[in-house]
């Protein structure tokens, strides 16, 4: 079979990435659709996502001036997979039959990806909740621009009232799942609204600190003890309390 790659580059990227930086090494992105070509549309239109947000990704974590991880971005298309999308390194796999049943904004999800890539972390860190919620917290706070200060929860610590526009908290609601001791491993956008409310809460620089750990190997959970000035079970009980009893 015929490889199917496309490749496009950015010829200037002018959001949070210094002009220089650019022109000297420019992202591209690599659509393959070889095994998925009924995929084609969705490839083109994610294409300018990536290379916007690849740069303004980076730039939000690490700072204007720390440099991409890689200098091409690859979109590969398979006919299906497990999962909706998964990354490895500088590769992002997408699953081309879930994308038309999507409940949410394909786009996003890509985000999410996209911030895997940027993240590039060591092995080994035992934090894969910490990875995966700072990812949601790049998608919901930056580019869906939805998120909240809490949870919705009820008073026995489960929550309530989310709707298939929120599928993984409606599925955690709808399995009734507790999560008043260390909910945070849940993950996703149940740690990006932690982290959100830690942000606001505790330390404006909790992710990018958090995130910098992860990226030298040096994460350990007594980080929230000095960033934020509690343990993280703690914090997250306090989390919790505020949960249930906010009015949403």
């Amino acid at each position: 079979m015929r490889r199917v790659l496309i490749s496009l580059a950015a010829a200037m990227l002018s959001f949070g990435v210094p002009a220089t930086a650019a022109a000297a090494a420019p992202p591209h992105v690599l659509l393959d659709i070889t095994y998925a070509p009924e995929a084609g549309d969705y490839a083109l239109k994610l294409s300018p996502v990536v290379l916007e947000w690849y740069s303004k990704i980076n730039a939000e974590l690490y700072g204007d001036d720390h440099p991409l991880p890689y200098e091409a971005v690859v979109l590969s298309f398979v006919p299906s997979l497990d999962y909706p999308a998964a990354t490895s390194r500088n590769v992002i796999r997408i699953s081309a039959a879930y994308l038309p049943k999507m409940r949410d904004d394909y786009r996003a999800m890509i985000i999410h990806e996209l911030t895997h890539v940027v993240q590039n972390y060591p092995a080994g860190q035992h934090a894969g909740w910490l990875v995966e919620g700072i990812a949601d917290y790049v998608r919901h706070k930056y580019f869906e621009k939805d998120i909240e200060l809490t949870l919705h929860m009820n008073s026995s610590g489960r929550l309530t009232g989310y709707t298939d526009s929120a599928p993984y908290n409606h599925s955690l609601e709808a399995n009734g799942a507790d999560l008043t001791d260390k909910g945070y491993l849940k993950a996703y956008t149940i740690t990006s609204t932690f982290l959100y409310w830690l942000e606001v809460r505790k330390n404006k620089d909790i992710v990018r600190t958090l995130n910098l750990a992860l990226s030298q190997g040096h994460y350990a959970p007594d980080i929230f003890q000095t960033a934020c000035g509690k343990p993280l079970d703690d914090l997250w009980a306090e989390f919790v309390t505020e949960s249930e009893t906010r009015k949403h």
